[in-house]
């Protein structure tokens, strides 16, 4: 049996093209050669399919590359900068930074966390200037796990950011990036971000484009965190509900490491991530958290890794999603604790929340377990709001609708509450909230405004 290779590219991506827009641009010898060889190697892979178990409940097969423009390798017109963009979560971030995808992006840094080493770049510029800083480990997580829209990621990325915390530099507040794209078409935006040892830091990065737009963004984010660094990291993904979003989001863990991963999906007509924790030094510690609601004809699609490839590692993912209308979610994830990888402790845990019965929820909760001295375990739930719940509320005096917005809220609280510090976490909650039906998201908006101090 033989596999159609779909020779299917977005409209102004050709070798050439890439090869002669990165050598223009000073890019070095070394990263134009990777673009163009995983170029060759997108060409010779088929799309991604069903039949393929990361995309069993994920059909991408009608998808025609030719339709989107690859916006920043082509001479489309980009029309006039946007004006105004979305706020931020956080009411007043320590360090602000706006990419506008295909014209560049704004970073305000204190001067005093400049003093101190903080850094916050172009990528290309980092990579054109100072490449050094990337040769070694400038896409060795992202393409994981390598199929067809992965290698195209390495070949086009076209936009990102270096974010750069100074070892033993514990920053006090958030760093928050607004990624927008407005300009119909592809877009490849990259992140690296680098903790140095004994750092830690709050990161905020939330993905938007306008609705009625048609955006594909193919993107990664690579997060290397050092000996006894602390991370705190929040992907929120709210594009537009005609637009596509596909990402990865890696983190190395070295020894001592803790990273607590916070992944939030809302938007999009498809929207998929591929997160991986690998734990490679004895002591790191992973804390993978998830939320999303799914709404219309939604489809949301998440899978993790928690990868112990060394002893005495510790994991506990918790992903919670709400389904109404005839939206999908899918949930794949896999606990592997590598050959004596012992004392490795791990729990992976999906619970999903049905509003309507024409809402689809699939989990995949699995383990590969290569050690005996471990204690892994995992679990997955899928199912309506119970009637006795629901009773319990309207016996006194709760309407149907307002009943059902306290189930659904209360059911995300084990989650929000780990959510830090309180202005992001009440964010959070409002935007979940508006995904609420009739006059519910206006109740729950109200209660968000409580005074902070009740809710830390």
């Amino acid at each position: 049996m033989t596999t159609e290779v779909l020779k299917d590219v977005p409209q102004g991506l050709t070798r050439e093209r890439i090869e002669q827009l990165a050598r223009a641009s000073g890019e070095p010898e070394w990263h134009i050669q990777r673009r163009t060889e995983a170029f060759e190697r997108f060409l010779n892979l088929p799309i991604p399919s069903p039949k393929q178990e990361d995309w069993r409940y994920t059909d991408i097969t009608t998808l025609h590359l030719e339709d989107y423009t690859a916006v920043a390798w082509s001479d489309v017109p980009r029309g006039s900068a946007p004006t105004t963009m979305p706020p931020f979560l956080t009411e007043q971030p320590v360090v602000r930074v706006f990419h506008t995808a295909g014209f560049g992006f704004e970073a305000h840094v204190p001067e005093v966390l400049q003093a101190q080493g903080v850094q916050v770049r172009d990528l290309r510029e980092v990579l054109i200037n100072s490449p050094e800083l990337l040769e070694a480990d400038l896409g060795r997580l992202a393409p994981i796990p390598g199929d067809k829209l992965t290698v195209l990621h390495t070949a086009a990325w076209d936009s990102g950011l270096y974010v750069y915390i100074p070892r033993n530099l514990q920053i006090d507040g958030v760093i928050e990036i607004i990624h927008w794209f407005e300009t119909p078409g592809m877009h490849f935006p990259h992140t690296v971000i680098v903790c140095e040892p004994g750092s830690a830091a709050n990161i905020v990065q939330s993905f938007f484009s306008p609705e009625r737009v048609r955006v594909f963004v193919l993107g990664a984010v690579e997060v290397f965190c050092k000996p006894n660094s602390e991370l705190r990291h929040t992907v929120m993904q709210r594009m537009g509900r005609e637009s596509w979003f596909i990402s990865s989001i890696d983190y190395e863990q070295g020894r001592d490491s803790r990273v607590l991963s916070l992944n939030v999906g809302l938007g999009a007509q498809l929207g998929r991530t591929v997160l991986q924790h690998l734990m490679t030094e004895p002591g790191a510690e992973a804390r993978p958290l998830g939320l999303f609601f799914g709404d219309g004809k939604q489809h949301l699609d998440f899978r993790t890794l928690q990868d112990h490839r060394v002893g005495h590692t510790t994991s506990d993912l918790l992903y919670k999603g709400v389904l109404a209308d005839e939206a999908t979610s899918v949930f794949s994830g896999l606990i592997r604790v590598h050959p004596k990888a012992q004392h490795t402790d791990a729990y992976q845990a999906n619970r999903n929340l049905l509003l309507s019965d024409e809402a689809r929820a699939y989990s995949i909760p699995n383990l590969e377990i290569g050690a005996n001295e471990v204690r892994c375990t995992h679990g997955a739930t899928v199912g309506p709001i119970q009637p006795d719940e629901l009773f319990y509320l309207r016996s006194r005096g709760i309407d149907p609708e307002a009943a059902e917005a306290l189930i659904v809220m209360g059911f995300f609280e084990v989650v929000l509450r780990e959510v830090k510090p309180a202005d992001l976490r009440l964010s959070i909650q409002k935007l979940l909230a508006s995904k609420l039906k009739g006059e519910a998201p206006r109740y729950f908006m109200d209660l968000a405004e409580l005074d902070e101090e009740v809710l830390v």
